[in-house]
């Protein structure tokens, strides 16, 4: 079924609320799939709740895990940059002081697509 992986992007966060940052590890895989999956719907509704993992795996495993796919998130279509650019305040929150200082430089570099 071709919506099976936007379910899957939907439901992660409560799967990762469910199991907790302990549990990260067994789940880690599926996340890395979704991320780099091809429909551009999976990616994007997997940006809208980056903020939300991250919240739960805390600043050691979002730096490792999710720092990736925030990157990958802000260069891809303006309908996946968007999920994460609207959360970026609580996703970055998350982080330590340093890490949050390296995506100043980064913010200001970004373009959207114009029509």
């Amino acid at each position: 079924d071709s919506e099976m992986p936007n379910f899957c992007a939907y439901n992660l966060p409560a799967v990762v609320l469910t199991a907790g940052k302990e549990k990260w590890e067994c789940l880690s895989d599926a996340f890395s799939e979704l991320v780099q999956d091809i429909q551009w719907k999976v990616r994007r509704t997997l940006s809208f709740s980056l903020h939300e993992i991250a919240m739960i795996l805390g600043p050691e495993l979002t730096k490792a895990h999710l720092l990736p796919a925030l990157d990958a998130f802000l260069m891809d279509l303006d309908e996946v940059k968007v999920g994460v650019l609207q959360n970026l305040s609580k996703l970055l929150g998350v982080l330590d002081q340093t890490a949050r200082g390296e995506y100043v430089g980064l913010l200001c570099s970004l373009e959207m697509e114009s029509d």
